[in-house]
C-alpha cells in the first residue's frame, strides 16, 4: 500500500506539518491534513495514539535488502564487475587525469572515476586535493521480526523523529542523528530513546518488545548545507562525485544514478547541478 503518514501527537506540530503540506501541494505533491479518526481509517490494522497526521499518498516504502539484491543481479547481468571487501588505498594520477585506482585487490584502470563512498568520500577526496566537508550522522534502527501489529503504511513519528516502516512482514523503527565521527558503535541511550518513544504513537507496543532485538547502526554522509555533492570537479577531468545525501540516500539513489549517467555521457542533466557542485567549499 502506497503512502506516508506524518504522525503528530500535538496540535502545534500538526499545524506546522500542515504548512508543509500546503507548500507540497503548491509544488504539485499531493498532501492531506487528517484528524485522528481519518488517520486511523487509512491504516485500520494498527492502533495509533495521535491527534492527526499529514498524508502523502504518492510516497512509498520498500525493503532495502530486496532492492539491493535486485540491483546487484541486474548490474551483474549487464556485465558489471563488483569487487567486494575491497579498500581503496590510493590513486594513480597524471596531468589532471586519474589513470587508475589502487585497491587492496590490485590496480583498477578506467577512463572515468565516480567517487561515491558515503562518509568515507571526504577522506578519499582529501587524497585528491579536494575539500568535501562531511559529518557522519549516525542513525539506529531496530527490526521486530514478528510485530504485534503491522501497519500497511510507513510513517514518521514527527515529534520523536522516528521512521516506522513495514518490511516483508517485519517492522523497522529507526531514528536519531548522532554526530560522533566515523564510529559505528552503539550508544544505548540513543537506542532507549527510540524504544521509549515508539509506543507513545503505537500503544499496542511496549518498550520491552525490543528487549531481544539487536540494534543496527549506520553512518549518514551529511554536508554542511544539507545538499549532496553531485557532478564533476574542476581539479580532475575524469572524476565525478556522487555523495553526501544524508538521510535520503536510498530515496535519491536512482535519481542520482540517472544524473551521473548523464554527466558521464555528456548529456544535459535532468536538474541543474550548480548548488550541488563538489567544488563549492574549495
Amino acid at each position: 500500500k502506497r503512502g506516508l503518514l506524518m504522525l503528530c501527537k500535538e496540535q502545534r506540530t500538526l499545524d506546522e506539518e500542515g504548512h508543509m503540506a500546503a507548500k507540497a501541494n503548491a509544488l504539485g505533491i499531493p498532501a492531506e491534513v487528517l484528524d485522528a479518526r481519518a488517520t486511523a481509517a487509512l491504516d485500520p490494522a494498527v492502533t495509533m495514539d495521535v491527534c492527526g497526521s499529514v498524508y502523502f499518498p504518492k510516497d512509498c516504502h520498500l525493503t532495502p535488502g530486496r532492492f539491493m539484491t535486485a540491483l546487484e543481479a541486474e548490474v551483474t547481468r549487464l556485465g558489471v564487475e563488483l569487487l567486494w571487501e575491497t579498500e581503496v588505498t590510493g590513486f594513480d594520477v597524471e596531468e589532471g587525469v586519474l589513470r587508475a585506482v589502487r585497491t587492496t585487490r590490485g590496480v583498477v584502470e578506467g577512463h572515468e572515476v565516480v567517487l561515491s563512498g558515503g562518509v568515507w568520500s571526504a577522506e578519499l577526496a582529501q587524497e585528491l586535493g579536494l575539500k568535501l566537508p562531511m559529518q557522519a550522522g549516525k542513525g539506529y534502527s531496530l527490526t521486530l521480526s514478528d510485530p504485534k501489529q503491522l501497519p500497511e503504511l510507513c510513517s514518521i513519528c514527527t515529534e520523536a523523529r522516528l521512521a516506522v516502516t513495514p518490511m516483508d512482514g517485519a517492522l523497522r523503527v529507526g531514528g536519531t542523528m548522532e554526530i560522533a565521527g566515523i564510529d559505528e558503535s552503539i550508544t544505548q541511550r540513543r537506542v532507549r530513546g527510540i524504544t521509549r518513544a515508539f509506543p507513545k504513537y503505537f500503544p499496542a507496543f511496549e518498550e520491552r518488545d525490543f528487549a531481544e532485538v539487536k540494534p543496527w547502526s549506520g553512518l549518514r554522509p551529511v554536508s554542511p548545507d544539507g545538499m549532496p555533492y553531485l557532478g564533476r570537479t574542476q581539479r580532475w577531468k575524469n572524476l565525478t562525485v556522487a555523495t553526501g545525501h544524508a538521510m535520503m540516500g536510498l530515496s535519491l539513489a536512482p535519481a542520482t544514478g540517472k544524473i551521473i549517467a548523464q554527466v558521464l555521457t555528456g548529456e544535459p542533466t535532468s536538474v541543474p547541478l550548480e548548488l550541488m557542485s563538489p567544488d563549492r567549499f574549495a
